[in-house]
């Protein structure tokens, strides 16, 4: 589904055909975005032809899952970056792939959903006209803006998972250790983005493209500072996952330890046990007690004395 927003002079125009963009956008003054929401070849096709887009830009739009990147063609510019949806109770946070393809002019965008809410967009385009006359650039400055906004409700998110982890670690649950594992993959996965993202943002800043001049490399700027955020967080957060994964292996290992000393406890009292017990059935003909009128009782209470003792001993020395 494509959706089309064209600006001129602060003003949104209602009712242009996806085919005459090419032409809108030679326009003096005007303003275009085309959201593409879940691209069929066609539209990607078309969008190709009405924005000029490179056939390897296309290409790469259209085999999702693309390591986030900048690429510098003629007269534009194709960035590929995530959006994250954070988790919900149960499930695990979900990368969100937006494509944008930015000229003088307009701004392309591509994904599987509705990672932005356009609205948002269209609101702070109307708010900051003198802004908008920036170009494309000022565009894909808003669109990289909401999409690592989104970032930080997914770190949250995981935080409370983080703290509520540790508490349980350390309260003794050795349950959690599944839970521990999808957080340290939600983790790598956030970072596989936001990384190669912020490598990106430095290209843009650093690189002469065309699409920004001094005032929109300022805005970029702040984009780079939240994304250098994100990651830092993401490494702390991944050293805290990795402290409470080895603090439950400790818990475990801990707990078993300890049943395998009671074990050894019980063991050695019932092996006194078995001894006196085993002695007295060998039916040898010349045993004493075997002829005793109290040997039965005598042997019963020499079994429970040893274990009693022994139960004792391991008692005060804590095994027990």
């Amino acid at each position: 589904m494509i959706r089309v927003h064209v600006f001129r002079e602060g003003m949104e125009l209602s009712d242009v055909p996806v085919a005459d963009l090419s032409e809108v956008r030679q326009e003096r003054g005007s303003l275009v975005w085309a959201d593409v929401a879940d691209p069929t070849p066609d539209e990607l096709a078309q969008m190709g032809e009405e924005f000029s887009i490179h056939p390897l830009a296309l290409e790469d739009i259209r085999d999702s899952g693309q390591r986030p990147k900048v690429d510098e063609y003629p007269d534009q510019v194709v960035l590929l970056a995530y959006a994250v949806e954070a988790s919900r109770k149960g499930e695990r946070c979900r990368l969100l792939e937006v494509d944008m393809v930015a000229g003088q002019n307009y701004l392309v965008t591509f994904h599987g959903g509705q990672p932005i809410d356009p609205e948002m967009i269209v609101r702070r385009v109307k708010a900051h006209p003198e802004l908008a006359e920036q170009g494309g650039g000022f565009l894909l400055y808003l669109e990289l803006d909401k999409l690592v906004d989104t970032y930080f409700p997914a770190l949250d998110s995981i935080a409370d998972r983080v703290e509520d982890l540790e508490e349980a670690v350390f309260a003794g649950r050795t349950e959690v250790q599944n839970e521990l594992f999808d957080l340290r993959k939600d983790l790598v996965a956030i970072r596989r983005v936001a990384g190669p993202l912020r490598d990106a943002m430095i290209v843009l800043l650093r690189r002469d493209l065309g699409l920004f001049d001094r005032e929109a490399r300022r805005y970029l700027q702040d984009i780079y500072d939240h994304l250098v955020r994100i990651v830092e967080s993401v490494e702390d957060y991944q050293d805290l996952a990795a402290g409470a994964l080895e603090a439950n292996l400790v818990v475990v290992s801990n707990k078993v330890n300890v049943v395998a000393r009671n074990l050894a406890a019980y063991a050695a009292i019932f092996a006194v046990v078995t001894m006196i017990s085993g002695i007295y059935g060998m039916n040898f003909a010349h045993m004493p007690e075997l002829g005793w009128r109290f040997g039965y009782g005598w042997s019963l209470g020499l079994m429970a004395v040893g274990a009693g003792a022994l139960f004792v001993y391991f008692k005060r020395k804590g095994w027990l």
